[in-house]
């Protein structure tokens, strides 16, 4: 009664602050009362802002506590909603009316829930979550949430930080010029977590400010993954302001200039949507313009259908619960182990090269009381001196060993969530101490793509020379400049029918050879060759989509067309010329020849030299050109376009002709180069996927050019979102038998990792065995990563003037210089007692490697038949009789061990390489 005496008392007027505060204050307990009878109704709010999207909100019991603080954000929010409860979803059926669903803070679900999302989502709907979702689930559940979502949650954050987003975004998810995502604010801040990609098509709308790009919102066509706890904690209109955003995305608006107007919004289909085949490549990613920033193209995405097959053994990156006490099953534990092991491995084999590279080389044992039968004087993997490491470093590599020896003791002991706890910030520390300095030395390619979209912004040789003067201090030996893109040459052609519109006025090619040259770099001409008009490009020109660029506007009978009778390629939105068509191979190796003559570029690498991605058994193929199809029905009395994949042998006969106008044009480039421009380097952007499955989807078959000799160098795209998963793809394409005499570098695609995450990546390529790495794209090489390149690769940190050689252009030279740098990394190591190998195994060690030493220096300075005879003899005895000196030092190192053996490898890579370039030429 007095509470109601003291209500009554209220004056009549109270400020709208008041108001706010009495409405919140109600609205709480009106949900907090009625909760349970409200979970199949409309929750509807006075703003009308989302009438395009219906939006359902998941309620679970781990999110039930927070229910209330998340109703009445979305209340604050202005947004119409469905609370749907997940132990009721049983079907797609449960779902019926919703076209968005909102995932909040939900981690656990079951295998049953799981496949009713898949199910719904492949129909249409649009995913939202936030939070460490699907934390919980049984991991095939978690690998399932990971494609749906195209992220996973790695590990939370320790304070709060603010969710920062990227200031130009060029995807699928970012999908307007103004962008979709909320302006920042300032004065918000969560406690979140750091998500990583797990698509190709994922990309990274928000990182976490202060955290070398951490990515703390992802998006991808059909989801928007939020990293932190929405609704619970935090800035309420941090909160507001990107729920808001990712369902103006699909439909919504919210009249707020801080997301994007409803036109340009991408497309949310009313449900029930149609069924979309599960095999269906996804739609063509629609890139945002800027005219004073053009987005650059990308060296051919890997479309979400083209899986590799050791996905399917093991997830791309463990997401492992520290405070889970479930049981840690045989295959979780071999890859929790397997994933430790392999970091620690790439850790200290950074850490070595850092630490070794002004080192001399000396295998003379400082003092031979070091050199015990089996191990250092401490009994295991002896540390380097506190002098050299610095002891967060040191502390690091002590904690992940230990944890690496303790880890199947607390498995039997069934302390799992122990044995997480300890795994997780094992990683951590890691990552945390993974180290960033100190100089990489040993000829290596190190390449970079220079895109269209950053040339463009150059505007002119000054602006252009700012880019090169950037690569030449990152240390840069190789530049892949984008020379014909779209059917556009960026240089005025006397060939090509049309200059790059975006282009005229000055000739950035001839420019970029004179700039490179200038600074010590390697210029090849990257170039399009069977893709050649782009829906992307069209929009940067102000061209309509369905444009088809001026080579088949000028001459349409070359298309390369579908099975449907289509010229524009209805997933990529691009345009491709037939292969089979003699007058278009005759355009195209005229083009290639103007740019290696006229231009005296270094290289030319061949990009989309592939037919389009096909799938026969959905029954969408592609090669049905008029030429194609008179060609083959000469060959086999059948046209093409009335057989299928039911016709077993003539349909292989299909795609092996297909195949083979691929392979013989590689050819006629190759054989056309080496008469006009024999020092040019040819070089192809491919696709690293299993041979077989290439074949049919794409007929490439790179393995053919490369055992052939007619290629030079083969660059696989093995972009990935993790460590792991690139060394899994890269792994079985530095094989002898795949590469023939062809050298091999592969790729790290910067725009979706973090920073580290990029240098792990790089150390990873270099502990294989291959000739260096590629990066794309120069547009995205921050400033810290700027930094990294100054730091470890860039002229400064040389102990002399002399640039080390190129292996694609001096490969004995290269082969020398890595071998040295392989002694550096002995002599330093045994140097401060951490090379575990007995006085007889060094003095061996000694001997045979002073003598290939020797070997390869007068290689390198005198190259011939029988230099080269003594050299590959001597390494192949090294080789054979490196295990056994190796026999103590691998009980503890094992990784290190290994990568040096695939350091030996990739001498034999180059020495295969320079017998064809280097003397069979002469």
């Amino acid at each position: 009664m007095q509470q109601l005496k003291r209500t009554s008392q209220t004056p009549k007027t109270i400020s709208q602050t008041q108001k706010n505060r009495l409405f919140t204050f109600l609205q709480r307990v009106l949900i907090g009362t009625l909760a349970s009878t409200l979970l199949n109704t409309f929750i509807l709010f006075p703003s009308p802002s989302f009438a395009e999207v219906v939006l359902g909100v998941v309620r679970s019991s781990e999110n039930s506590p927070d229910w209330v603080k998340i109703t009445t954000r979305l209340w604050e929010s202005g947004i119409a909603y469905k609370p749907i409860n997940l132990e009721e979803i049983k079907s797609t059926a449960d779902l019926a009316g919703v076209n968005v669903l909102f995932l909040p803070n939900i981690e656990t679900l079951t295998p049953a829930q799981i496949k009713v999302l898949e199910a719904w989502a492949s129909q249409g709907g649009r995913l939202i979550a936030s939070g460490p979702v699907g934390r919980s689930s049984p991991a095939l559940v978690r690998q399932s949430l990971r494609s749906l979502l195209g992220a996973y949650w790695a590990f939370p954050l320790t304070q709060p930080a603010v969710p920062q987003p990227r200031a130009r975004c060029r995807d699928i998810a970012c999908n307007t010029s103004s962008n979709w995502m909320p302006a920042q604010q300032q004065n918000g801040s969560v406690l979140g977590g750091v998500l990583i990609p797990a698509d190709a098509n994922s990309q990274t709308v928000a990182t976490w400010k202060n955290s070398s790009g951490s990515s703390a919102a992802i998006a991808t066509d059909r989801a928007t993954y939020l990293g932190w706890r929405w609704g619970t904690d935090g800035s309420s209109n941090l909160d507001k302001a990107w729920l808001q955003a990712s369902i103006a995305r699909w439909g919504g608006t919210t009249g707020s200039a801080a997301t994007a107007p409803t036109a340009a919004a991408l497309p949310l289909p009313s449900p029930p949507p149609s069924r979309v085949p599960r095999n269906t490549a996804p739609a063509p990613r629609s890139t945002p313009l800027s005219t004073l920033s053009p987005a650059p193209s990308l060296p051919e995405p890997v479309p979400a259908n083209f899986t590799d097959p050791s996905d399917q053994s093991a997830p791309a990156g463990l997401d492992v619960q520290a405070n889970s006490n479930q049981p840690i099953v045989s295959i979780e534990a071999y890859l929790m182990r397997q994933e430790l092991t392999n970091l620690l491995g790439r850790f200290e084999s950074a850490l070595t090269a850092s630490n070794s590279g002004n080192t001399a080389v000396n295998l003379s044992a400082p003092n031979p009381a070091q050199l015990v039968a089996g191990s250092n004087s401490a009994g295991g993997p002896a540390a380097i001196r506190p002098s050299v490491i610095p002891g967060t470093m040191m502390r690091a590599i002590a904690n992940a060993r230990e944890v690496l020896q303790n880890f199947d003791q607390l498995l039997q002991q069934q302390k799992y969530a122990e044995a997480r706890q300890q795994w997780v910030q094992a990683r951590q520390l890691l990552w945390q101490n993974y180290p960033q300095e100190g100089p990489r030395v040993g000829a290596e390619i190190r390449a970079v793509w220079l895109d269209r979209g950053t040339i463009v912004a150059a505007r002119s040789e000054q602006g252009l020379a700012a880019v090169f003067d950037r690569l030449a201090a990152a240390g840069i030996n190789t530049v892949f400049f984008e020379t014909v893109n779209a059917g556009y040459p960026i240089y005025p052609s006397q060939v090509a029918p049309q200059q790059n519109p975006l282009t005229v006025g000055w000739d950035p090619l001839e420019s970029a050879v004179k700039l490179a040259h200038e600074r010590g770099l390697e210029l090849h001409a990257w170039v399009w060759i069977f893709a050649t008009g782009n829906k992307r490009h069209n929009a940067l020109i102000g061209q309509r989509d369905s444009y088809p660029g001026p080579v088949l506007s000028a001459h349409p009978n070359w298309a390369n067309i579908d099975n449907k009778g289509r010229i524009q390629n209805p997933n990529d939105g691009k345009f491709y010329i037939d292969p089979a068509n003699p007058e278009a191979r005759s355009y195209l190796l005229q083009i290639i020849n103007e740019i290696a003559t006229r231009y005296k570029v270094d290289g030319v690498q061949l990009d989309y030299i592939r037919y389009p991605f096909q799938n026969d058994n959905a029954g969408f193929t592609y090669g049905y050109g008029a030429a194609a199809r008179q060609q083959f029905k000469q060959l086999t009395g059948t046209d093409p376009v009335n057989i299928s994949p039911k016709d077993g042998s003539l349909w292989r006969q299909w795609v092996e002709f297909k195949t083979n106008q691929i392979n013989s044009f590689v050819a006629e480039v190759y054989r056309l180069l080496g008469s006009n421009s024999p020092r040019t380097i040819l070089s192809v952007a491919v696709f690293p996927h299993p041979e077989s499955q290439r074949i049919y989807k794409i007929q490439q078959n790179w393995e053919v050019w490369a055992r052939q000799g007619i290629v030079d160098l083969i660059v696989p795209m093995t972009y990935a979102l993790d460590t792991n998963r690139l060394q899994r793809v890269t792994e079985p394409l530095a094989k002898e038998q795949m590469l023939g005499s062809a050298l091999i570098s592969p790729s790290v695609k910067l725009l979706t990792l973090p920073q580290v995450v990029a240098i792990d990546q790089i150390q990873a390529l270099r502990d294989l065995p291959t000739g260096g790495y590629a990066i794309f794209a120069v547009e995205s090489i921050s400033s810290a990563m700027q930094g990294f390149f100054n730091r470890t690769q860039g002229r400064g940190v040389r102990s002399t003037n002399a640039a080390e050689p190129i292996p694609y252009r001096q490969p004995f030279a290269a082969a020398a210089s890595r071998y040295t740098a392989l002694k550096q990394e002995w002599s330093f190591l045994l140097a401060n007692n951490q090379l575990q190998v007995s006085e007889s195994e060094l003095k061996v060690l000694q001997s045979r490697s002073d003598e290939l030493a020797q070997a390869f220096s007068k290689l390198a300075v005198n190259p011939s038949s029988e230099s080269l005879a003594t050299a590959k003899r001597l390494l192949a005895n090294f080789q054979s009789q490196f295990p056994a000196l190796m026999r103590l030092h691998s009980r503890d190192n094992s990784y290190q061990v290994q990568t040096w053996q695939n350091r030996l490898e990739s001498l034999d890579m180059l020495l295969r390489y320079g017998e064809r370039v280097e003397l069979n030429r002469k």
